[in-house]
C-alpha cells in the first residue's frame, strides 16, 4: 500500500484472517475505509444500508447505492444492500432509530454472509463530536472517550471501528492521492440535527479558541480518549467484582445488592457497580448519564428516603430505605412486573 502517513488506522482491529462486512455509505469516511482495506488485502464484503430518505434526499438515496455499487464492481468486491424502513415523527426521522436500524441491518447482513466484525468509519473527529455531544447531554466519563474502537454488536459479531484515529480530512487525503471519487450527504448540513450543528458551528469555533486546527484538536481527544479507555478498563473490571460481593438475588428480571455494603465503597467504585448492575440487566444500555448515577448513588450513601427511579430502555431502579430491606433493587419493565413494597 502506497505510505500515507497521515492516514493512521489500527489494523489490528481487523485481522488477515478476518472475513469483514464493510459498511459504506458512499461518503468519503466509509470509501476511505473500503479503500484502505481493499489495498490491505483483507477479505472484505461490502455492506450498504439505503435508508429510503426521499423526502430528505430526493434521489440521492439510490445513487449513493449506485454509486457503492459500481464501485465494488470496478473492484471485483462483494456487495450486499439492504434497504430499511424507518419510522417517521412529524415528517423526520429519530437519528437514534435510524442508527439503530442500521446496526440491525448490517449485523443480518455480516450473519448471512459468515463475517464476524463489521467495521465501520468513524473517524477521531467523529469521535471529538460524539464526546461533545455526550458531554452536552449530561455523560460521564465513559461519555467522553466519545466512539469506541471496538465493542460487541451482537452475539458473534464484533463492531470495529480501524480509523478511529485518523482525522476526517486524511480520509479524504487518501480518496484524493488514489483518485477515488465520493459522495457529500447535504443532509449533514441540516441544522436540525444536533451532530450537525456541533460540526459545522462548535468544532471550527473551538478550534478559533484553542488556536489548534480540527485536525489537531481530533487527534488530542483521541489520544486522551485511550488513556481513559484503559483506565476505565481497570475499574470496570473492579466494579464488575465488587457487583459480584453485593449480589443478593439475581432471578431473570431482578437484580438485588446489600446498601449497606454498598454506602462502605469508594464513591467511584459506587458509580461503577451502578453502571455494571444497569448493563447486566440491559446489556445494549449506552444512555445513561452521570446526573441519574448519582442521583442514586447519594440516596444510598446519606440514607434518605425510599426512592424508585426510571432509566433508560424500560429499566427501573429502586432504594427500598434503611428500614425497608436496605436493598439497591433493579428490574425491566415489561418483562415481569415487580411491586414497590421490597422483600422481606
Amino acid at each position: 500500500m502506497e505510505s500515507t502517513p497521515q492516514f493512521d488506522c489500527d489494523e489490528t482491529l481487523v485481522p488477515p484472517n478476518a472475513r469483514i462486512l464493510v459498511a459504506v455509505s458512499s461518503g468519503a469516511d466509509s470509501m476511505a475505509l473500503l479503500c484502505w482495506l481493499h489495498e490491505l488485502g483483507r477479505d472484505i464484503v461490502v455492506g450498504h444500508v439505503n435508508h429510503a430518505l426521499e423526502e430528505l434526499r430526493p434521489g440521492e438515496c439510490e445513487a449513493d447505492e449506485a454509486s457503492v455499487r459500481a464501485k465494488c464492481a470496478a473492484l471485483n468486491v462483494p456487495f450486499r444492500a439492504v434497504t430499511v424502513d424507518l419510522p417517521r415523527k412529524n415528517g423526520h426521522v429519530n437519528e437514534s432509530v435510524a442508527r439503530d436500524a442500521r446496526y440491525l441491518a448490517l449485523t443480518q447482513m455480516a450473519r448471512d454472509n459468515d463475517c464476524k466484525l463489521v467495521a465501520t468509519a468513524h473517524t477521531a473527529t467523529d469521535g471529538l463530536e460524539t464526546a461533545l455531544l455526550n458531554l452536552m447531554r449530561g455523560g460521564g466519563p465513559n461519555g467522553w472517550q466519545g466512539v469506541p474502537p471496538s465493542r460487541v454488536l451482537a452475539g458473534e459479531i464484533r463492531l470495529v471501528r480501524p480509523l478511529y484515529k485518523a482525522t476526517r480530512s486524511s480520509a479524504r487525503a487518501l480518496l484524493k492521492s488514489r483518485g477515488w471519487n465520493w459522495r457529500e450527504d447535504a443532509s449533514n448540513l441540516e441544522p436540525i440535527f444536533a451532530r450537525n450543528r456541533v460540526r459545522a458551528e462548535l468544532l471550527p469555533l473551538l478550534s478559533d479558541i484553542s488556536g489548534r486546527d480540527l485536525d489537531e484538536l481530533s487527534r488530542g481527544h483521541a489520544r486522551g480518549a485511550q488513556i481513559l479507555r484503559d483506565e476505565a478498563a481497570l475499574l470496570e473490571a473492579l466494579g464488575a467484582r465488587e457487583l459480584s460481593r453485593l449480589t443478593i438475588a439475581r432471578e431473570p428480571n431482578l437484580l438485588s445488592l446489600s446498601a449497606p455494603w454498598f454506602a462502605e465503597l469508594d464513591i467511584a467504585l459506587q458509580r461503577r457497580v451502578l453502571r455494571a448492575a444497569a448493563r447486566q440487566m440491559v446489556p445494549k444500555l449506552r444512555d445513561l448519564s452521570a446526573e441519574k448515577v448519582e442521583i442514586v448513588r447519594l440516596s444510598v450513601s446519606e440514607n434518605r428516603r425510599r426512592a424508585v427511579w426510571s432509566w433508560p430502555r424500560g429499566l427501573r431502579i429502586e432504594w427500598t430505605g434503611p428500614t425497608r430491606g436496605n436493598r439497591i433493587r433493579l428490574w425491566r419493565v415489561g418483562s415481569e412486573t415487580i411491586s414497590g413494597t421490597s422483600p422481606d
